[in-house]
């Protein structure tokens, strides 16, 4: 099972060339895949897409490629004189209003987005610098597969530990519930009796009655299926046949906390709602686990 949260970084240096590559992964419905950094280009970009598509699936992907060259005639320096221009006249504007409450400095300006850039123009690779390039970033990205394979086996663990203890909370509420329907059944029965007393109703007709009440309030069938989903998410976090698991885990945990509202509103046990409340905490806990499952 691997998880969608994952981060790995490395720095490759040759021929005067600095490349520093980070991988970084949240949780997210599908496939994302943002850049950012100095030295990006499309062909790279595409490369580095390429890798990703082929392993993943599902994650917010935010990929940091910084590529500097001694070579300052490969650097390609962006200022955007027009629009520092029009940005100098509106703050001058407002500093003659205020005069000395506002304080202008150019490394100030400098932080504005689109107003200063620098750029690297790797046009020139030669085969061996290219062929370094993508051998580097395709060893980051094993990293960074590494490491969403290692959160992802310790989310296993937790979840299968919350799995167990959802297993033994259904057995002692398969007890209770069982215990409850004979009292729900004792009671409605002495309770008709009791008001019926004056008229002349049949023994029979009784029982069948208290049995139809006794019914409607029994959670039997919620806690077989709830025990259904509790073994089909056991299963199929070992299930090595299935690549995407994170969806199906997530569905599961809506149906599970969906019966368990269901089995609280139809009794007033406090013995069924305690194990009730257990087992809604740790099918809470796997929701939380799940969604970050690829």
């Amino acid at each position: 099972m691997k998880s969608m949260t994952g981060f790995a970084q490395g720095r490759l240096e040759f021929n005067n060339m600095y490349l520093n590559l980070m991988f970084k992964s949240l949780n997210h419905r599908f496939l994302d895949i943002s850049f950012k950094g100095t030295g990006i280009n499309p062909a790279m970009e595409k490369v580095i897409k390429g890798i990703i598509k082929d392993k993943l699936s599902r994650g917010k992907i935010d990929v940091v490629f910084d590529l500097f060259d001694s070579n300052q005639r490969k650097c390609n320096i962006q200022f955007n004189e027009e629009l520092s221009g029009e940005i100098m006249e509106r703050l001058l504007h407002f500093k003659r209003r205020f005069k000395d409450k506002i304080s202008l400095s150019f490394d100030s300006l400098l932080k504005i987005p689109m107003l200063f850039h620098l750029d690297f123009q790797p046009n020139d690779f030669n085969p061996y610098e290219w062929e370094e390039i993508q051998k580097f970033i395709s060893g980051v990205f094993d990293e960074f597969l590494l490491s969403r394979q290692k959160e992802g086996e310790s989310i296993l663990k937790d979840i299968q530990a919350g799995t167990d203890r959802i297993k033994k909370e259904l057995i002692e509420l398969e007890k209770e519930a069982g215990k409850l329907e004979e009292a729900l059944f004792v009671k409605f029965k002495d309770k008709m009796t009791k008001f019926l007393n004056d008229f002349e109703v049949e023994e029979r007709r009784i029982l069948q009655e208290a049995a139809i009440l006794a019914e409607k309030s029994c959670v039997n069938e919620e806690i077989s299926r709830l025990t259904t989903h509790t073994q089909r998410l056991a299963d199929l976090l070992v299930d090595e046949s299935l690549e995407i698991k994170g969806r199906e885990a997530d569905f599961l945990t809506q149906e599970m906390q969906r019966e368990t509202h269901t089995i609280a509103s139809k009794t007033s046990s406090m013995d069924v709602h305690k194990h009730v409340l257990n087992i809604r905490r740790e099918v809470e806990k796997i929701k939380q686990q799940v969604q970050n499952v690829e």
